[in-house]
């Protein structure tokens, strides 16, 4: 069957958490350049993919300091396996993101709302 999926690359939002934590291990790390329109240029960003989830999550300078704390390496291609915890929250300036926490050994995968192609962000 065909899905959007398949052409589009989907990014994953504190609001497809739905308010709760969700248990997740990293698939893969890229590297992308993506459009921050702070500085109004494509600026290179790493990309994780989740095992058995569709969305990625591009990563900001803190959520990357939080996957190194996790991961216990800045070799970000030594990632794959690492299982974290992905928190809804808000940063100071009132933005929703995503805060991201070593899971504990015993903590699964949890579900990630793959919302409406109308919803994606880039």
């Amino acid at each position: 069957m065909p899905s959007a999926f398949d052409v589009y690359e989907f990014y994953l939002r504190a609001e497809d958490l739905h308010g709760r934590t969700i248990a997740a291990t990293v698939a893969n790390v890229a590297v992308k350049d993506l459009f921050d329109p702070r500085l109004k240029r494509n600026t290179p960003r790493l990309i994780v993919s989740f095992v058995g989830k569709k969305r990625r999550l591009p990563l900001n300078k803190t959520q990357t300091a939080a996957m190194i704390t996790a991961a216990g390496t800045d070799d970000y291609a030594r990632w794959t396996g690492v299982a974290v915890l992905l928190t809804p929250t808000v940063t100071g300036n009132k933005q929703n993101t995503i805060a991201i926490t070593p899971a504990p050994a015993s903590a699964g995968d949890g579900e990630i709302s793959e919302s409406a192609a109308s919803e994606q962000s880039a």
